[in-house]
């Protein structure tokens, strides 16, 4: 009715600049979407955070909308005001059917946020193990690690305990001791957590035992320290320097 009769479709709300198109997309209402499409709503209209209806759509999981969107040209790599890309976040809550889709329409798969923490990193933290093998297969670079603080995703997934995440991103060749800006090691913080799959799977993959962090405390010392005793065996039988 409101179509008939020439409302102004794109008229947003002055409290937080969101269109109908925007609302329909965060609802999920694929009828409202493809109708207010059709009669030439402004697809990239974002709100005042430059949040876009692709954005939102791929945040709440909503892949009939998403395809829509894509379907009708959206700007598939325009980033919120913290420079979030749609690929990113729905990476974030592992949407993988949402994340197939943008890959599949040559989305920008290494596009990081304001700190430079890329798609790969945050599926890698959250444990979306599917999504990471799809970033895998599709030759993203394994070791981008945030500018902040020189974390990489196998880092995070070792800090996180995400044991098939970190078999993943060894088995594609993930530099086992790449360490952070403070130097402490991917095998260094999984003994801290005691994350024991985690500690066992990188020593099997003959990471440096003995790396220090830069205040010379070595993974031993902080499993110690934790009193992980398992992760301490594990350590000793490996012939960590006890001394």
């Amino acid at each position: 009715m409101f179509i008939i009769n020439e409302a102004d479709i794109n008229k947003c709300r002055d409290t937080d600049g969101v269109s109908p198109l925007f609302i329909a997309c965060h609802e999920g209402h694929t009828e409202v979407v493809q109708m207010l499409i059709n009669n030439n709503a402004d697809i990239n209209k974002c709100d005042d955070e430059e949040v876009s209806p692709l954005y939102i759509a791929c945040q709440d999981g909503h892949t009939e909308v998403v395809q829509m969107l894509i379907n009708n040209k959206a700007d598939t790599n325009k980033c919120d005001d913290e420079e979030v890309s749609p690929l990113y976040i729905a990476c974030h809550e592992g949407h993988t059917e949402v994340v197939q889709m943008f890959i599949n329409n040559k989305a920008d798969i290494n596009k990081c946020d304001d700190e430079e923490v890329s798609p790969l990193y945050i599926a890698s933290q959250e444990g979306h193990t599917e999504v990471v093998q799809m970033f895998i297969n599709n030759k993203v670079d394994i070791n981008k690690y945030r500018d902040t603080d020189g974390v990489s995703p196998l880092y995070i997934a070792c800090h996180e305990g995400h044991t098939e995440v970190v078999q993943m991103l060894i088995n594609n060749k993930a530099d086992i001791n790449k360490c952070d800006d403070e130097e402490v090691s991917p095998l260094y913080i999984a003994c801290q957590d005691g994350h024991t799959e985690v500690v066992q799977m990188l020593i099997k993959n003959k990471p440096d035992i003995n790396k220090c962090d830069d205040e010379e405390v070595s993974p031993l010392y902080i499993a110690c320290h934790e009193g992980h005793t398992e992760v301490v065996q594990m350590l000793i039988n490996n012939k960590a320097d006890i001394n």
